[in-house]
């Protein structure tokens, strides 16, 4: 490690020891300074603000940010975006816009945002690009599952093929010294997508596993801060948790529940959710309906990130956007750090 970065991760844990909150250090040992402040930022805002986020899909980029922008004359502290899956079939998700992702994830961070990074990544046993009902929500059956846990196999090969590529993106934003907030294999509580409904140690949390050790050690990957990110917190949860030592940050997925007046955010999944963060910081990581101030205050969330401007609008009114993004809680791009963005 160069002189300069051990002073910037010195002045990180100088700068969180003196706000006088108690820091996990990241999980991975090798977690570049960049990576090592993002996470000290987060610890230092806990329980006091608000991350404001929205989802970008790939296909259109920083539609949804430049939406709220309109909207509230703010930009969300949180960009979110994904690797893709698709083709023209689904133009939103199509694989060919991959190379515009780098420069704008270099753009947004430049701004001030904090980038979120999922992946919908598409079946190994089905390959890309495929569509997202039959490729994304798929199954694969116990033998392949075995047989895509076992390093050498043909399906585990397809699978890390794949892995590959989204790495050498990751390695583009590394060397920018772009730190990313990644949530692989969200939802896993859920049924839907191939790599669900495995509960146990050999289950979801093995896959977990086999990505963190191929990204860290394989690949070198270090700007990554890990995010285990659940559908909302229903009894069960707990069996698809890797670990507290497996994970950096922890988050959730609420929508409001199909034909049901039940609310949106019960407390007692964000106390669910507190329990097994132990400390770390927590996200509401997927949602439509925005929470309320008031909500945040009962449940302060780190960061909350819209699934892209249309659903926003949908669940919300724009009078009750701009009231969230008013909020002295919710925090925008300009009021993130400029330490955060490299300057």
């Amino acid at each position: 490690m160069k002189p300069f970065r051990l002073l910037l991760a010195g002045a990180a844990v100088l700068w969180l020891a003196a706000a006088g909150h108690a820091q996990a250090p990241p999980i991975d040992p090798q977690a570049t300074p960049e990576a090592r402040q993002l996470l000290a930022y987060l610890y230092k805002i806990q329980g006091h603000k608000t991350l404001s986020g929205i989802h970008n899909v790939l296909g259109r980029m920083s539609a949804s940010s430049d939406k709220v922008h309109e909207l509230t004359g703010k930009y969300p502290a949180v960009w979110g975006g994904d690797f893709g899956f698709a083709d023209s079939t689904h133009d939103i998700d199509n694989i060919k816009y991959r190379p515009l992702l780098v420069p704008e994830i270099k753009r947004q961070h430049a701004r001030g945002s904090i980038i979120v990074l999922s992946y919908h990544q598409a079946n190994p046993a089905i390959g890309e690009p495929c569509p997202f009902e039959g490729g994304i929500i798929s199954k694969l059956t116990d033998a392949q599952w075995q047989e895509l846990l076992t390093p050498g196999t043909p399906l585990y090969q397809k699978w890390a093929a794949q892995m590959d590529l989204l790495a050498g993106y990751l390695r583009r934003l590394q060397d920018a010294r772009i730190p990313v907030i990644f949530r692989p294999y969200h939802e896993m509580n859920g049924g839907w997508f191939w790599w669900g409904a495995r509960p146990g140690p050999t289950g979801y949390a093995a896959l977990w596993q086999q990505l963190y050790a191929y990204y860290t050690g394989h690949h070198q990957l270090h700007n990554i801060l890990w995010a285990w990110t659940p559908d909302k917190p229903t009894p069960g949860v707990e069996a698809f948790f890797p670990g507290i030592d497996k994970v950096d940050l922890l988050g959730t997925d609420i929508y409001p529940r199909k034909d049901s007046a039940a609310a949106v955010f019960p407390q007692r999944w964000y106390e669910t959710m507190h329990r097994l963060a132990a400390g770390k910081p927590l996200g509401l990581s997927e949602q439509s309906q925005l929470p309320t101030p008031a909500q945040l205050r009962a449940q302060p969330f780190v960061w909350f990130m819209s699934w892209g401007s249309g659903g926003l609008l949908k669940a919300n009114s724009e009078a009750d956007v701009k009231r969230v993004y008013d909020d002295r809680r919710v925090v925008s791009t300009d009021q993130v750090p400029a330490r955060l963005r490299g300057q």
